[in-house]
């Protein structure tokens, strides 16, 4: 059973923090920390159709499977030297088998390091489902996402076997053991279980993007498991951002144009900016404010600073 078919980082203003004595910190590391932020970038290619386990020719046949993608996170959660991880998704989705429990781990790791999702160029069902389980979910100006819905399909070959003077007689135990038998007709017993068990998937991964967008069921309902490509695709909330990427290398390097640059340093200002206010925070409780402008100055982390706080 499959799920169906199928960084313009938020705009945050950097203002100078007031000191003590009217001084201003020197950020002139700001540019080193934020260059040092992009490097420090892990990618996770999660490519073609999804599938629960790998399997030999994944590659070749341009898969991906949950497992694999879990793995690879777990490095990168792992490494010290990643700061972020970014989910690289080309993908119109895939089996369900799984998913639930992928998107949940993305979700929980979120706690422990940044992770951002950029649809590039597709993202649809259980590809969107891993999407936007990361912090932020980004779009070009032609990706898409959404397809937040549950298929499932029965071949009924029987017709075709008549023709080719094929008879298949089946033997079982259990009423339902012969449901989906592709060499005989659906009944309808088999029709409303395969119904009930779709309708239940639904609901699961209606929730899902509920919980993980910050929506409502009922406003990821209305999608009615559509496409969203670019602009709109922000406006129903269901990417937070759009931007254009140069490339993304064999070798996990990106290249990213002007304007993307300038939003991850935008960003990651940010994140430098509470860095300091816990910086400062941690200097006034320890009734020692003269280090402020002195840890500021040499790029002292937050955990270094308390530790030379409680030395002192």
């Amino acid at each position: 059973m499959f799920l169906s078919r199928p960084l313009m980082l938020e705009a945050k203003s950097f203002e100078l923090l007031s000191l003590h004595s009217q001084k201003q910190p020197i950020f002139k590391n700001v540019k080193h920390y934020v260059k040092n932020n992009i490097e420090k970038t892990a990618i996770i290619p999660i490519h073609g159709i999804l599938t629960k386990k790998p399997e030999a020719f994944d590659d070749f046949l341009g898969m991906t499977s949950y497992e694999k993608i879990q793995e690879e996170i777990e490095e990168a959660l792992e490494d010290e030297k990643v700061e972020i991880i970014l989910l690289d998704i080309d993908s119109p989705g895939g089996e369900v088998n799984g998913v639930f429990d992928l998107a949940d781990f993305i979700y929980e790791s979120r706690a422990k390091k940044r992770i951002v999702a950029l649809a590039n160029d597709d993202a649809y069902s259980a590809a969107y489902a891993i999407a936007s389980s990361a912090e932020k979910v980004f779009v070009s100006r032609t990706s898409g996402v959404g397809s937040i819905g549950v298929i499932a399909s029965h071949i009924d070959q029987s017709g075709f076997n008549e023709k080719c003077g094929i008879k298949y007689t089946t033997v079982f135990a259990g009423s339902r053991k012969n449901d989906l038998n592709p060499h005989e007709p659906m009944t309808s017993e088999s029709l409303e279980s395969l119904q009930k068990e779709v309708d239940r998937l639904y609901e699961m991964f209606v929730q899902l993007i509920a919980r993980n967008r910050g929506l409502s069921i009922e406003k990821i309902r209305s999608t009615e498991a559509g496409l969203y490509f670019g602009e709109r695709a922000i406006e129903i909330g269901l990417a937070d951002g759009m931007t254009i990427l140069s490339s993304i290398n064999k070798n996990r390097s990106i290249t990213m144009n002007e304007q993307t640059t300038t939003d991850l340093e935008t960003d990651n200002l940010t994140k430098y900016r509470n860095e300091v206010l816990e910086l400062i925070r941690l200097c006034n409780l320890s009734r020692m404010p003269e280090k402020i402008e002195e840890f500021i100055e040499e790029s002292v982390s937050v955990e270094q600073a308390r530790e030379v706080l409680m030395e002192l």
